[in-house]
């Protein structure tokens, strides 16, 4: 949304509007840790997961570029003139190219040869996924999706799901994970239904699952029954992660429980944790 109206504005006034947001976001942050010492500055999350993640600096940096480098956010940028142009009246929503870096980073890194996620809609993350499993030329990603439809009743979708739903939606003639181009779906298996009902069925069809990604209903029951299932289901050395981490408090108190090898932050709404080499 802010994107759309900062491109609105005449191009001579681009420039001011971009240092007011600039320095009206820098007075923010320094306020919120200011009130909130005890936070951790998004900056610092991440240096400490790509140090607790990567043999190195340079060696995570090396996946970023080729990230960046790849077809990424051509393919996105894609997919958001087409949403517009299909007059999409939800948000299109999805990860962001810095996150999704971080995502493809990882699966680069340690070539799952199973993973699972929860949670497609317009299909950013899925994009991601596949784009790294493309690169190493071995793996599949299972995906499950419940799609909320532009033309639906979001009031309606939240009585089905949870009330704190965002907003995504999916175009109305289009499927979930639409935005994926055909020469990646060789690696992708999709299947529609609530993840209460489908993950359970998924898990026992499948081997030990070296990823597992949360991004469906962030409702505490939810968040909580997925990370469950998918911690008995992981493979030695298996990761969970999970986006709005700061919705609830789940993510918290199930790694606080479960005790994991590793824990940590990608950013602030996105949390990470990886099981022992002997954890099953």
């Amino acid at each position: 949304m802010l994107q759309q109206i900062y491109d609105a504005l005449p191009t001579i006034l681009q420039p001011v509007a971009k240092h007011t947001y600039q320095s009206a976001w820098t007075v923010y942050e320094s306020a919120y840790y200011t009130v909130y010492p005890g936070k951790q500055r998004p900056a610092a999350l991440h240096s400490s997961f790509v140090d607790s993640c990567f043999d190195s600096t340079n060696e995570y940096q090396s996946y970023r570029d080729e990230f960046f480098n790849g077809p990424a956010k051509e393919y996105l940028e894609e997919a958001r003139r087409e949403y517009d142009r299909l007059g999409g009246d939800g948000q299109f929503g999805g990860t962001d190219l810095d996150t999704g870096a971080a995502l493809y980073a990882l699966v680069r890194k340690y070539q799952p040869e199973t993973i699972v996620e929860t949670g497609v809609c317009n299909g950013c993350s899925t994009l991601f996924l596949l784009l790294a499993l493309h690169e190493n030329q071995t793996g599949q990603l299972y995906s499950i999706d419940y799609p909320f439809y532009a033309d639906e009743s979001l009031a309606e979708f939240k009585s089905e799901t949870f009330d704190g739903y965002g907003g995504a939606a999916i175009p109305s003639d289009r499927d979930p994970g639409w935005i994926i181009p055909d020469d990646l779906r060789t690696r992708w298996t999709l299947r529609l239904g609530k993840a209460q009902e489908e993950l359970p069925r998924l898990l026992d069809e499948l081997p030990p699952v070296e990823f597992f990604i949360h991004d469906s209903e962030h409702s505490a029951p939810c968040m909580m029954m997925e990370f469950e299932l998918a911690w008995t289901h992981l493979a030695e050395g298996g990761w969970i992660l999970s986006d709005d981490i700061d919705w609830n408090d789940a993510w918290r108190i199930f790694t606080q429980v479960r005790e994991p090898h590793q824990v940590g932050q990608i950013e602030p709404s996105m949390g990470y944790l990886r099981t022992s080499l002997k954890q099953h």
